[in-house]
């Protein structure tokens, strides 16, 4: 198996031009034998694209549905290779932020909702931006595969009810904003060390994103504390991931 995790720019609030970066991806790397391709949070509307005004963002989110996750499936489908991507997701009227997953076949695989709160502001009405409570997982050629959304596994309560997850791996899709000099002068060791517990692969997924609050990308697989993989943060590109 083998799982392409991505370090691309989005524009906050631009779904078409993110749209447009996965299919292009899907269409530029369908040749090369992955199986998924793994983009980070919220990456179909970018992570600054809420104002917390319910009518605005009620409007630009996404049902499980929409139009354009079905146009992504037939780019996925037509290409014979998965795609993974955080989005804000609607129900009715409440709002995740939220991972889906779809298969190389174009269908819905998995979708998971965050499930701590730090995603949004403390303005945000708490009846309508909402976190999830499921732990489930997903099968891929055999494996079995989870996901946690940036500060998931930064909450002890909730790093142990990851811990008791039977996946043999763990997609971790997250923004973050530290410059390249700070990441490296201890926060990436301090990821790594955060998700040691877990005793399987962590997968993650930082995306790249426009001043202010600029992203810088970077992705990396952690394993029982040690960086056993590392596209360096401040570059885009892809890490292959082979199990």
């Amino acid at each position: 198996m083998r799982i392409g995790l991505i370090a691309e720019r989005y524009i906050d609030g631009d779904l078409d031009f993110n749209f447009f970066q996965m299919s292009r991806w899907l269409s530029d790397y369908s040749q090369q034998g992955c199986d998924l391709l793994c983009f980070g949070e919220s990456f179909a509307h970018g992570f600054e694209a809420l104002c917390w005004q319910q009518k605005h963002d009620i409007r630009i989110a996404l049902t499980q549905a929409d139009k354009r996750i079905q146009q992504l499936a037939k780019v996925a489908r037509e290409n014979e290779t998965g795609i993974g991507f955080g989005y804000i997701e609607r129900e009715g009227r409440k709002l995740f932020s939220s991972y889906m997953v779809i298969s190389s076949r174009g269908d819905l695989l998995f979708n998971f909702r965050r499930v701590s709160p730090g995603w949004k502001t403390s303005a945000a009405d708490s009846g309508i931006y909402l976190e999830g409570s499921s732990y489930d997982c997903f099968q891929l050629n055999g494996k079995t595969i989870g996901a946690a959304i940036c500060g998931d596994l930064w909450h002890d309560d909730l790093l142990l009810k990851f811990n008791a997850q039977p996946s043999e791996l763990l997609l971790w899709p997250l923004y973050v904003s530290y410059t390249p000099e700070y990441w490296y002068g201890g926060e990436r060791d301090a990821y790594a060390q955060r998700v040691a517990s877990l005793n399987r692969p962590v997968l993650m997924i930082n995306s790249i994103s426009d001043p202010p609050d600029q992203a810088f990308g970077g992705a990396y697989v952690f394993d029982s504390g040690r960086i056993s993989q590392e596209l360096p943060l401040g570059q885009s590109g892809i890490l292959i991931f082979e199990s």
